[in-house]
């Protein structure tokens, strides 16, 4: 999964052709939430696809918008942006990163988390704009009726987050693949599915 400076960044970015969300705090709140799954159930991940909306490891918009023509809160358009950013994050280190994969085809998670955390730390401390947003996050309202998870899940979560990224970064080996120009072009990739599902969402809604 993509940490969360990638996902307030890209949310950002999707923001700036849709006024209506740019400084809303509840929906950069959505876009760092469906990850809050790991305060229910830890590091089993065997509900984190049913919560990222069958989008964790590979894209599925439609499974969005049907999220969306539901739940269409600033919120929860920002946790359908999470989950669109997700499922295209997974394929793309996959095509694009062989040596990220070990020779059994697994994700050498050493790496991949090392050059994650590195990244995503220099992300917000050299961005003033994410560091903002992330301020934003903390005074957003927690929603009290999301259809898959808890409200105090989403509160825990965040504050995990504040604290995490107010401190020192956990990981200090040098980055290998996933560094900020691998970031930057992911984000700018991943907008256009998000805009196609979100203005398919509006055609239906017309």
């Amino acid at each position: 999964m993509a940490l969360t400076m990638v996902h307030l960044a890209a949310a950002n970015l999707w923001a700036q052709k849709h006024p209506e969300y740019l400084e809303s705090p509840e929906f950069y709140y959505g876009a760092i939430s469906p990850d809050a799954v790991h305060v229910r159930d830890g590091s089993d991940k065997s509900h984190k696809n049913e919560v990222h909306l069958n989008n964790w490891v590979s894209p599925h918009p439609d499974d969005v918008i049907r999220y969306w023509l539901e739940h269409d809160t600033p919120f929860d358009i920002g946790y359908g942006v999470h989950v669109l950013t997700d499922g295209q994050w997974v394929p793309r280190y996959k095509e694009r990163l062989p040596g990220i994969m070990r020779p059994n085809g697994l994700l050498n998670t050493d790496i991949y988390y090392n050059d994650s955390f590195i990244t995503d730390f220099m992300l917000h401390d050299t961005r003033p704009r994410l560091r903002q947003i992330l301020d934003m996050v903390e005074r957003a309202q927690t929603p009290e009726d999301h259809p898959l998870l808890e409200g105090y899940m989403f509160s825990r979560w965040r504050a995990g987050l504040l604290e995490a990224y107010r401190g020192q970064c956990p990981k200090h080996d040098p980055v290998q693949f996933i560094d900020e120009a691998y970031v930057d072009a992911f984000i700018a990739d991943c907008i256009p599915l998000i805009e196609d599902t979100y203005q398919k969402l509006m055609k239906l809604r017309a």
